[in-house]
């Protein structure tokens, strides 16, 4: 399971969250994620769920950008091996449990869920304004 940052240790005692003093990091700690989370700005340990959320957005932030990578063999390695890792933070962001098997899985139920919202939603909003044409039409005629 996931250690809770309020309160909880690692099995090496090392605490799971500790409190920072705002947006800019201090040192850098190893084990540890410094960023927002559940429990303010802090550093957050890698056992917890809001470390890799804190890593997601700050790789997202911080793409690879190169130009012409079509004809550049280590810049495309680059932007996939960037883009290998942010898919895992992003999978372990949303995980049930610390296991990346499980956590894509999760974040596979996730995007499932919210495409069917979103077609949900978009059904809704055609039938509405099927009917509103058909009440139109019949006024109309």
């Amino acid at each position: 399971m996931w250690v809770n940052p309020s309160g909880g240790r690692t099995a090496k005692d090392e605490l799971c969250f500790i409190a920072g003093q705002g947006k800019d990091e201090p040192m850098k700690k190893p084990d540890y994620v410094y960023g927002p989370g559940t429990m303010g700005y802090g550093y957050y340990h890698l056992l917890t769920r809001d470390s890799y959320k804190i890593l997601y957005v700050r790789l997202q932030s911080a793409a690879p950008v190169a130009c012409c990578s079509c004809f550049n063999k280590e810049a495309t390695r680059a932007i996939d091996e960037h883009d290998e890792v942010t898919r895992i933070c992003y999978n372990r962001s949303v995980a049930t449990i610390p296991d990346d098997i499980q956590a894509a899985k999760d974040a596979e139920a996730k995007a499932r869920g919210t495409a069917k919202v979103v077609y949900n939603y978009t059904q809704n909003e055609q039938l509405f304004l099927n009917g509103v044409q058909t009440a139109a039409f019949l006024a109309g005629g």
